[in-house]
């Protein structure tokens, strides 16, 4: 699976001269916890809910200030062609909840740590299955392996027999083998 697979295509972006008011009218609107700053369809920027709540404790206007006074940049973007667990370790490693992803620049999606957690609950659906299918199948072939022993057991003279050579009978001097049929 590649990050290409569980992107979500529709990225709500702005731009780096959009004032900080417009940027969180419109995250409120779409119920998105972040914005990426885009120009031309290229990423500049990232700006989060709290970003935009730093306007506010440093006196800014958010109706003059624009959003790339408060955006993240460089931002930690992702080819789509990577995979899950690649985005889960930088999340990890950067301490971030959302990544961009984008092809020589250019903004194909967004993968949130939400999105990840869906995925892994997702798997971890698959991994049990799978899990209940060789415990059952492995469950079957002891207790198939069990009968054999216990028929085995409840037949020690049978089994045995099968083991030793048959009795020798002497009749006018000879030897012969008694193979235990009629006559």
């Amino acid at each position: 699976m590649k990050l290409n697979d569980i992107m979500v295509a529709d990225v709500i972006q702005a731009r780096p001269e959009e004032c900080v008011a417009t940027a969180a009218a419109r995250m409120l609107e779409r119920s998105v916890g972040c914005l990426v700053i885009t120009v031309a369809g290229t990423v500049k920027g990232i700006v989060s809910a709290r970003d935009l709540l730093a306007c506010l404790t440093q006196a800014h206007d958010p109706y003059h200030c624009p959003v790339s006074v408060h955006m993240k940049h460089p931002v930690i973007v992702l080819r789509p062609e990577e995979s899950p667990a690649a985005a889960a370790n930088a999340m990890r490693e950067k301490r971030i909840k959302r990544l961009p992803v984008a092809k020589s620049g250019k903004l194909l999606g967004i993968v949130s740590l939400s999105d990840l957690a869906a995925l892994a609950r997702e798997q971890d659906l698959q991994f049990r299955a799978s899990q209940d299918f060789f415990t059952a199948v492995v469950t079957a072939q002891l207790a198939q392996s069990r009968r054999i022993q216990l028929r085995h057991a409840a037949e020690p003279q049978r089994a045995l027999g099968a083991l030793s050579p048959p009795p020798r009978v002497a009749e006018n001097g000879r030897e012969f083998v008694d193979a235990g049929g009629p006559g």
